[in-house]
């Protein structure tokens, strides 16, 4: 079996995707499999993936549309690698984002999955600016409470950590179907960000966080405030989110609140507070 299974779920995506799968297979580390789910595509996808000639590329079709959860989860269940690690059909993996991935995830045993930062990579091939997530278990899960605490096209994670706890993707999901199953995980175990950027992840028009905005702020708040009410289930969250979040209708005491809560449950944290604060200054 290899090492690591790289899942690429693809729906009439064909400009970059070759791009995408030869960051791929050209890793440092190339003990690996990289499976890629055509979700019924209707462009050129398939000639493209027809035209790559490497045993490592495993080809999974759906004769019907699925939508990217379900598309993820049937890649899943034929993954094969200890550590499975995503990629989006438009980005492009850094030559060593993989092996520097299985470094970070072998020397903290209780971290069970491993992001990085993420640079954007226009049209043309232009790079632009670096993002980067917070690193370390708790300031992520305080992270959680309020968005995604990973770029999706970024992770790593340990497959027996989903196989455990009978994890997946959620189909219900439209939007933010990583969000909800990162939170889920973080009830049995830690993450950690690389600051490094690993990902070069493709700004364009036809991508669904330019699309679809308005829904995956739903399905986003939609997971936030079930997390929210775990940690303190007696704080206003919607209030507490809306703050966390910098939008409109936010209460800084009710995010204070949340904090405490936090506190109690996972300890303290300068850096947590220092978000926190951030969150509602001017």
């Amino acid at each position: 079996m290899p090492l690591v299974s790289v899942l690429l779920a693809v729906h009439d995506d064909s400009r970059f995707l070759r791009d995408a799968i030869q960051s791929i297979l050209g890793q440092t580390l190339d003990d690996l499999e990289l499976l890629v789910v055509d979700d019924a595509s209707t462009d050129s996808t398939p000639t493209v993936l027809a035209h790559v000639d490497d045993p490592r590329l495993t080809v999974l079709r759906n004769d019907r549309r699925l939508g990217l959860a379900a598309s993820l989860n049937r890649g899943l269940d034929h993954a094969g690698g200890r550590y499975v690690a995503r990629l989006d059909a438009d980005d492009v993996a850094v030559p060593d984002r993989l092996e520097r991935q299985v470094e970070r995830m072998r020397s903290a045993p209780g971290v069970a999955i491993v992001g990085s930062a993420v640079v954007d990579l226009d049209e043309d091939g232009r790079r632009g600016e670096t993002h980067v997530m917070p690193s370390g278990a708790r300031p992520l899960r305080w992270h959680a409470l309020f968005s995604s605490p990973f770029f999706h096209p970024s992770v790593l994670f340990e497959r027996a950590a989903l196989e455990r706890r009978e994890l997946r993707y959620d189909p219900e999901f439209l939007e933010s179907e990583d969000y909800d199953l990162w939170a889920r995980l973080f009830a049995f175990d830690d993450g950690d960000n690389l600051r490094e950027p690993l990902v070069l992840k493709r700004v364009h028009a036809g991508q669904a966080s330019q699309r679809r905005g308005d829904v995956q702020e739903s399905f986003q708040r939609r997971v936030a405030l079930r997390e929210i009410g775990r940690v303190a289930p007696h704080v206003d969250a919607e209030r507490a989110w809306r703050a966390g979040a910098r939008k409109e209708g936010g209460s800084r005491r009710e995010l204070l609140r949340l904090l405490r809560a936090f506190e109690r449950r996972h300890g303290g944290d300068w850096s947590v507070r220092g978000a926190a604060l951030r969150s509602v200054l001017p």
